[in-house]
This record gives structure tokens, C-alpha cells and sequence, in this order.
């Protein structure tokens, strides 16, 4: 009789599900999905607006060093006296006056009200910049003005293209050729290109890097998740996720204090990525997963890691293991390979069949296109207001780490929030509370600091918590045969939101500061009340087939 299945679980209880072994390697691992937030949010800092206004010729005393606010500045260009900002783009013309005959002798020009047009602005190309202020891309690829915002936003954009790209490359690679490999070498070049990009030349070559970038760091994120959750028993999955999700938003905050200090978007960008080709020495740190070891046929060095990983927790292998995974090694692969063959094939026709099924379900189709439509709204306002943590009042590094590490707390209690108020409730709770902080905001005076990022602090946490309940939602709503399938479409509209989301700051830009919470907030509105049309899930069994699925709409169900 062969051994053609192995219960890896069972083999993890006996050699510890979560000792010494797995929380010193979920420590690891941790570290390299807080290095992935640096490819994913770096351009928040790197693509920033910067303080500058035109240069006046006709005032500006020196040629090789400007005076940002000169006392005669509110004389030459437009202010916006209710922000209390000037123009950055726009300049007074000269008054044709005969006694400025010779504009260029500043001898006989004096810079006064009397010099200039107030009634008549033109648009400038030449620019002085805040001395002592953060640097980015702005002044590097001279981006400026309205009409070159697109340069900035797109960047953010092309981001997270790379990551959606890379996703079913390093999905089918981790698969074939291991986590390990995925992690390490994905890390080690994400931070290569994060380097190249610090020392980019022009504004192509950065960001064709920052394409590479997101590409190589897109597959680490999750080839790490998966490794991590695989490290343990089934009764501690929840509780590493959780863990490990952690280590995102910690990444996130470091970012931002980087910034904050070096203030320059090359040397952060350096000093950012220099940590990522450590990764190479991980070879040596960082096991195989020996869930992946078996199920690749690497039976010797999944026998080898289970022997390290019970001395290293105190525990032992025992002999009768030993013996079936022996037996699993030595079993008739070519039996193994026909019979797999033939599942795969029977597989295949099946989950065909219930898909098939599936779309020509009037309930299960809505229910797709509403998920897909709540993973979309959840993405959106969960990437924006990330990104627009920086134009709420306040100090704009401290608002950003503040918005990063709200989501730990969100992450810890949104299991508890789920089992005791059910996931349709919690759903359409969270979208609607973040919605109603959003536009909370609007009606709060900017004088009132501590109110306004706290308002918008609550909604980071509400839509952190809403994205938490709709991925576990998602697999609990549709059936087993197709569940991987429909999850797939639904986060594939959630990566459209994610795409979308770098692009409001451009709404800043055209229709306000407030325009991007508006939309926030009315997004969120939408989505939350079409939750209330999804089936409850709470302790019911997850369906296997399309028509199981299909019951749990009902109330008899």
C-alpha cells in the first residue's frame, strides 16, 4: 500500500505548531513585508508637491540665490488670502508705466505696488524653491504646475500596475520553485531598483524603476504571507496573519519618519533600500517551507527541516513519522502522477461546470458584481487616504505614521467585531462610519487640528477594518468548488481602486482640498448600503457548491 498524502498539520503538532522556531521565523519574515511598504509607498514622498513660486526678474537681487518670501513678495503674485497662500504659478504683469523704462537697472526699480498689474496675472517658467524644505522629483525632472501634475500622480499609478502584474508571475514561480527563492531574490532586486531610482537621471528612467520596483516587491508580500501562515498549526493561522499584517503599517510609519528626517527624495530612497540586499545573506536564515517541500517532491529536506524544527522547540519527531514519510518518498510516483492527471482533468471539467453554473445564477452573479464593487470602493479610500494623509491639517509626516499604525489596533480587534456582530452588520457598518468621518471634516475648521486628524484617524481605522471583514467575507460567501476563482475577480476590481486611488491628489489640484474626502465619503455611502444586500455568514458552514451557496441567501437558510 502506498502513501500518497501527508497531514502536514499533525506532523506541525508534533513538532510544535507555534514554538521557538515559528515566532523566530515569523519575526524574519515580518521584516521583509516591512521592507515591501517601502516599494509600495515611497512614492507618497518622492512625488510630493514642493514649496516654490516664480521668479521675478525684475526683483529678485541675486542670480544664484533667491529669498523664498521677500518682503515684497504679496506685490508681485496672486495670494489666495482666505488660505493664506500665494501662487505658485502665476506672476503680476508689469505696469507700462513711463517711469520703468529700464525694467533691467534695478537701480530705478523698487519692487512696489505701484510696479505691477494686480489686475492681470501670466503664467511663469522660472522658479525659486523654499530653502530648507524637502526635496522630491518636483525640482529634479522640473515638474511644476497644474499642467504637469499628471507626471506626479501617474507614478503611483504605474505602482500598482507593477504589483498587479506581478502577482500571477510570482504566484506560479513560488509555486514551481519555492517561497523562499520568491522572497529573497524578489527583495533583493526590488531594492536594487529602489537604489537605481535614487540615482535616476530623468524622469523615464524613474519610473521604469519604479515599475521594476513594485513588479519585484508585488510577489514578496504575498509569497512571505503564505509562507508565514504555512508555518504554523491550523489553531494559530489567524492569529500569525494577524501578525504578520502587522508588519505593513509598522513599515509604512518608518517610511514616513525617514522622510521626515532626511527630506530629500534621493538620499531617502538610498537610505531606504540599502536595508532590502541584506536579503541575500537570508539564504542562510530563512528556511524552505516544508509545506512546499512536500508537495514538491522534496521529501529528504522536508524530513531534515521537521527533525531541526523539533530540536529547535524541544520536541521530536517520532519514528512512526518518520516511517510514512518515507513511505510517501518511495511511493509509486508514476501511479501518483496518472491519478493526479485524471483529478486534475475531473477538476477542471467540474470547476468549469460550476462556473458556468455560477454566472447563470441571477443571485451569485449580483453578488459578484457587488463584491467586486465593495473590493473596488474598499481599495480606493483605503490606498487614498494613505495618500492623502499629507493635505489634512497638521504636520503632514506626523499625519501619514499616525494613519499607518491606526491600522494595528484595527487588525486586533476586528475578529472579535466580527464574530460578535456578524459580517453583513460589520460590512455595512464600518463603510458607513467612515463615510460619515469623511465628510465629517469638511464642516470642521482648520484651526481645529487635533478634531480634524482625529476624524480622519477613526476613518483610516473603520476602512482598515471593513477590508479586514471583506476579504474573509469573500471566501465565505461563495462555494469551494469556485471560491479561488470568484476571489480572483473580485480582487482584481480592487486592484482597479487601488490604481485610481494615486490620482486623487489631482482633485486637490482642479476641485479642492476637500474634493478627495468627498468622494471618499460618498463611495464609502454607496458601498456600505449595498453591503445589506449580502447573505450573513456568520456560523454557517461555507458552501461547497454553487447551489449551497445560493441558500445562504435565503431566510430558511
Amino acid at each position: 500500500m502506498t502513501q500518497k498524502t501527508i497531514d502536514i498539520d499533525r506532523l506541525l503538532e508534533e513538532v510544535g505548531e507555534f514554538g521557538k522556531y515559528q515566532k523566530l521565523n515569523i519575526f524574519y519574515l515580518g521584516l521583509s513585508l516591512l521592507f515591501t511598504a517601502s516599494s509600495t509607498m515611497s512614492f507618497v514622498f518622492t512625488t510630493g508637491d514642493m514649496n516654490y513660486r516664480c521668479l521675478i526678474n525684475e526683483c529678485d537681487a541675486s542670480e544664484t540665490e533667491f529669498e523664498y518670501w521677500p518682503s515684497w513678495l504679496n506685490h508681485t503674485v496672486p495670494f489666495d488670502f482666505d488660505e493664506h497662500r500665494l501662487s505658485k504659478c502665476l506672476r503680476y504683469t508689469l505696469n507700462n508705466s513711463p517711469n520703468h523704462t529700464n525694467i533691467t537697472d534695478k537701480r530705478f526699480f523698487r519692487c512696489d505696488e505701484s510696479d505691477f498689474n494686480k489686475s492681470s496675472s501670466v503664467p511663469c517658467d522660472e522658479f525659486v524653491f523654499e530653502s530648507g524644505g524637502e526635496t522630491t522629483i518636483v525640482s529634479a525632472f522640473n515638474i511644476f504646475c497644474k499642467n504637469n501634475k499628471w507626471k506626479l500622480t501617474i507614478v503611483g499609478t504605474l505602482n500598482n500596475i507593477g504589483q498587479f502584474i506581478s502577482l500571477p508571475i510570482s504566484g506560479f514561480l513560488s509555486d514551481k520553485y519555492g517561497r523562499k527563492n520568491i522572497i529573497i531574490i524578489g527583495s533583493v532586486l526590488a531594492a536594487t531598483c529602489g537604489i537605481l531610482r535614487g540615482l535616476s537621471i530623468n524622469y523615464t528612467m524613474f519610473m521604469i524603476l519604479e515599475f521594476f520596483d513594485a513588479f519585484f516587491s508585488g510577489g514578496v508580500y504575498s509569497a512571505t504571507f503564505i509562507m508565514g501562515i504555512g508555518l504554523v498549526g491550523g489553531k494559530h493561522r489567524v492569529f500569525a496573519s494577524t501578525v504578520l499584517s502587522a508588519y505593513y503599517p509598522i513599515g509604512e510609519a518608518l517610511v514616513g519618519v525617514l522622510f521626515w528626517y532626511v527630506q530629500d527624495w534621493r538620499k531617502f530612497l538610498i537610505f531606504v533600500n540599502l536595508p532590502g540586499l541584506g536579503f541575500a545573506l537570508a539564504y542562510t536564515i530563512i528556511p524552505e517551507s516544508v509545506r512546499w517541500m512536500v508537495t514538491a517532491g522534496k521529501i529528504n529536506e522536508a524530513i531534515e527541516e521537521l527533525k531541526y524544527i523539533a530540536k529547535y522547540n524541544g520536541k521530536k519527531l517520532s519514528e512512526e513519522s518518520l516511517k510514512k514519510l518515507e513511505m510517501f518518498k518511495c511511493s509509486n510516483e508514476k501511479e501518483i502522477e496518472i491519478e493526479e492527471m485524471a483529478m486534475s482533468t475531473a477538476n477542471s471539467c467540474s470547476s468549469q461546470q460550476a462556473f458556468k453554473r455560477a454566472m447563470t445564477s441571477k443571485r451569485i452573479l449580483l453578488r459578484v458584481i457587488n463584491c467586486s464593487f465593495c473590493w473596488m470602493i474598499n481599495t480606493l479610500i483605503y490606498y487614498g487616504l494613505s495618500m492623502s494623509s499629507g493635505s489634512i491639517v497638521g504636520n503632514r509626516y506626523g499625519n501619514f505614521i499616525l494613519c499607518s499604525l491606526v491600522e494595528i489596533p484595527a487588525l486586533f480587534l476586528v475578529i472579535k467585531i466580527m464574530n460578535n456582530c456578524g459580517r453583513r452588520e460589520s460590512q455595512c457598518a464600518t463603510l458607513l462610519v467612515c463615510s460619515i468621518l469623511c465628510i465629517s471634516i469638511a464642516f470642521v475648521p482648520k484651526h481645529a487640528v487635533i478634531i480634524n486628524v482625529l476624524l480622519y484617524l477613526i476613518g483610516k481605522f473603520s476602512i482598515t477594518i471593513s477590508f479586514v471583514i471583506l476579504y474573509m467575507y469573500t471566501a465565505e460567501m461563495f462555494p469551494t468548488e469556485i471560491r479561488h476563482s470568484l476571489l480572483g475577480i473580485c480582487s482584481m476590481f480592487g486592484r482597479i481602486g487601488s490604481m485610481v486611488a494615486p490620482q486623487t491628489p489631482l482633485l486637490v489640484t482642479y476641485f479642492g482640498e476637500l474634493s478627495p474626502l468627498l468622494l471618499f465619503s460618498a463611495s464609502a455611502l454607496v458601498s456600505g448600503l449595498l453591503a445589506l444586500l449580502f447573505p450573513e455568514t456568520l456560523n454557517k458552514k461555507m458552501p461547497d457548491t454553487v447551489l449551497e451557496a445560493e441558500q445562504i441567501g435565503n431566510s430558511a437558510s
